[in-house]
């Protein structure tokens, strides 16, 4: 079922109940208000009645009070009858009727009788045809006894023609409201599947490698957002299937760089082995052998794709940038190296905070590795600094020490140097910052070094931002 038909129906499926819940309470509220009123009027006629009966059975007394009513009571009911253009019964106390203006109907017997012989004014309303007919009986005191009961037959004539004209106005209001109803949400449902499909053949756009597909939906603000990340996945995507071309042609120096990635996991292993021992709390010591055991895995999977290289001629550098946290990513770097940190008695002074970025997380985390090596190596630094400085289209991390920096003639050669190409100096730091640089690059972002001979060493890695991706999309829409 469609999202249009299923919307129509979820709207026929609350409207149905709601209006005739409406109707029901409508027509009960309706009829109690007109009911209620035709009481009201024959509780003033009723006293009205009650006056002139019981004065004509005061003035007209010879014999005893309920005598006189029953001999009065044709012409009593006459009057009255006359008077208020309602039909008028008279009653003894014994039900039995004494006068009746309409001889010829059969007389009602019923409760509001019974409760008006026992002193009680009462009402009731009596189904009937054409309409319903409201008995409203009123007690006849004389001397504080009933001594008789006077009733009032009133057809619900007009009552009945009303309501029957509200059930009408409020069925076609009903038709009316529904049809409009059904209008609206067929729109509404509409604007929504609308962006929906156009979002769906994107997807089929991007499954056939059209990546630079972009769509402008603005209608709701999930829509929208849900288009923005199709966007961002759509650049992800790009440059990921940029990225795995590019690793077709770079083959070169193949050990070099595969030692270089077994680097990784083989220092945080060590590291976690190293920590273990100085370790008393049990989480602890499972933390750190949950971490080898991941990097242990890596190490495995590493090492299948060396295999894989070997067999088929693949590329082990793979990247897969994606949204992630740079400064959780920092504490894991440091807490890997934190045992050689103590031992060397460096202090690192972390000022990152929480943000998101576009990179690889094991790739990044490879490379604050092998700068966190570096220094422990070949700096002879005391302290480690991480800053962070934000811009509108990109997060640039800061690790500067203050160790005795790199050669001015190697820093040339790292900046002009091919990716291919491996530096060397005394120090030995040379090839991993390369590959560090090319790894940055493959992830769609830039690594600087700086560094004076003597006075320390400082690395900025510039990432991309989520928010970066949607403008740059932006921007080439617009060409």
């Amino acid at each position: 079922m469609t999202l249009k038909k299923r919307f129509n129906l979820a709207i026929l499926a609350l409207f149905i109940p709601v209006m005739l819940f409406l109707y029901i309470v409508m027509i009960i509220s309706l009829q109690n208000n007109i009911y209620q009123s035709a009481v009201s009027s024959l509780q003033k006629l009723s006293v009205e009645a009650q006056i002139y009966t019981i004065n004509y059975v005061e003035r007209e007394q010879k014999d005893t009070p309920e005598v006189t009513l029953q001999n009065g009571a044709p012409l009593i009911a006459s009057y009255l009858s006359k008077r208020m253009g309602l039909r008028v019964q008279l009653l003894s106390p014994h039900n039995r009727i004494w006068a009746d203006t309409e001889r010829a109907a059969l007389p009602y017997v019923n409760q509001d009788m019974e409760q008006a012989i026992q002193g009680n004014k009462a009402y009731m309303i009596q189904k009937a045809s054409p309409s319903p007919m409201m008995l409203f009986s009123s007690p006849l005191y004389v001397g504080g006894k009933v001594i008789g009961v006077i009733r009032f037959l009133h057809p619900l004539e007009d009552e009945a023609l009303l309501l029957q004209r509200m059930n009408g106005t409020f069925v076609i209001a009903c038709l009316l409201i529904l049809i409009a109803a059904i209008v609206v949400a067929n729109r509404f449902a509409a604007s929504l599947s609308r962006p929906i499909e156009q979002l769906r053949d994107m997807a089929k756009k991007i499954a056939g490698g059209s990546y630079g597909s972009r769509i402008g939906l603005h209608d709701y603000e999930e829509i929208r957002q849900l288009a923005q990340s199709f966007h961002a996945m759509a650049d992800a995507i790009e440059l990921h299937m940029e990225q795995l071309s590019r690793e077709k042609d770079k083959q070169r120096d193949f050990l070099d760089r595969v030692t270089h990635e077994l680097k990784t996991p083989l220092t945080a292993i060590m590291g976690y082995a190293n920590l273990i021992p100085r370790l008393h709390a049990e989480q602890d010591i499972q933390t750190s052998l949950r971490h080898i055991s991941v990097e242990s895995e890596r190490l495995l999977t590493l090492v299948e794709e060396l295999l894989s290289q070997s067999k088929y001629g693949d590329s082990p550098f793979s990247v897969s940038p994606t949204i992630c946290d740079i400064a959780s990513i920092a504490v894991e770097a440091v807490f890997v190296v934190k045992p050689r940190l103590e031992k060397y008695r460096i202090t690192v002074i972390d000022k990152l905070h929480s943000i998101k970025i576009v990179a690889d997380p094991d790739k990044t985390k490879q490379i604050l590795l092998n700068l966190l090596d570096n220094t422990i190596k070949y700096s002879d630094a005391t302290r480690i600094t991480f800053q962070q400085q934000t811009t509108d289209d990109a997060v640039i991390v800061t690790i500067s020490d203050d160790g005795i920096g790199i050669s001015t003639e190697l820093l040339e050669h790292f900046a002009l140097a091919p990716e291919d190409t491996k530096l060397s100096s005394h120090s030995g730091n040379g090839f991993g910052l390369l590959i560090c640089r090319q790894l940055m690059r493959q992830q769609g972002g830039e690594m600087e070094l700086r560094a004076i001979e003597g006075e320390g060493t400082t690395v900025k890695l510039r990432f991309c931002t989520p928010t970066a991706l949607e403008t740059i999309s932006m921007q080439e829409n617009e060409k």
